[in-house]
């Protein structure tokens, strides 16, 4: 008699992206990604408060849709310093977003 799996341990194989969790935007911000971005919150601030003496903004409470657009804009080179763009090409489209809707959620500074 064949040995048989239960049809919910096969699920991960046929649907991978039910087995993987979305990228945590805090997680990002604190400590960066695999793919070699930085954290966030180097710069930024974990707060989101950013650090006008090196030219950091302030993001918390910024529109999420306004931080996803400017890291989209920074990953196709443009705008933003030569570290910011080599970040935020560095993000995956989802975890652009998580970070976007991170520090849109934190209260302005």
């Amino acid at each position: 008699m064949k040995a048989r799996l239960p049809p919910l341990l096969l699920l991960p194989l046929f649907l991978p992206g039910l087995a993987t969790a979305a990228p945590s935007g805090r997680d990002i911000v604190l400590h960066g990604n695999a793919n070699g971005a930085l954290p966030c919150a180097a710069c930024h601030g974990a707060n989101g408060a950013g650090k006008p003496a090196t030219g950091a903004p302030a993001l918390a409470g910024l529109p999420a849709g306004q931080i996803s657009a400017a890291l989209a804009n920074m990953a196709q080179g443009h705008g933003g310093t030569a570290l910011m763009q080599s970040i935020a090409a560095a993000l995956s489209p989802a975890e652009a977003a998580a970070v976007a809707a991170y520090f849109a959620a934190l209260p302005k500074p």
